[in-house]
């Protein structure tokens, strides 16, 4: 797990530090971004897994990931991992790219085990 990058993008500055206290704790690197346009900015070849938000001001979920496929295409293949609390939105996340939609709350025990299937 040693170097291994995770970027958390949430708007919610809670989240963002119960998803980090986690991460850490388990040995990953974590970079937060609390909106889209932030992420895009501080995602690069070496993040191993995003965690993203849908529902952020300035720049969404959907609209992260689209950007991401423009703008950053030495980055389209790194797993992102969606967490809502938008259960109808799980279909459009997968479209937009996302490997997985877990609907929040995220339990911390099942967090990790779906990190660990996307980071090899």
């Amino acid at each position: 797990m040693q170097n291994k990058k995770i970027l958390i993008v949430d708007d919610d500055a809670i989240n963002r530090k119960l998803l980090s206290v986690t991460l850490k704790k388990i040995g990953y690197e974590v970079i937060e971004a609390e909106n889209g346009v932030e992420a895009l900015s501080k995602i690069t070849p070496e993040v191993s897994l995003v965690l993203l938000d849908l529902k952020m001001p300035v720049m969404d979920g959907i609209q992260f990931m689209q950007a991401l496929k423009n703008e950053k295409p030495e980055c389209v293949n790194i797993p992102i991992i969606v967490l809502t609390t938008d259960d109808e939105k799980k279909e459009d996340a997968r479209l937009a790219g996302a490997q997985e939609v877990l609907i929040k709350p995220i339990s911390p025990i099942e967090l990790p085990d779906k990190i660990a299937s996307y980071i090899k």
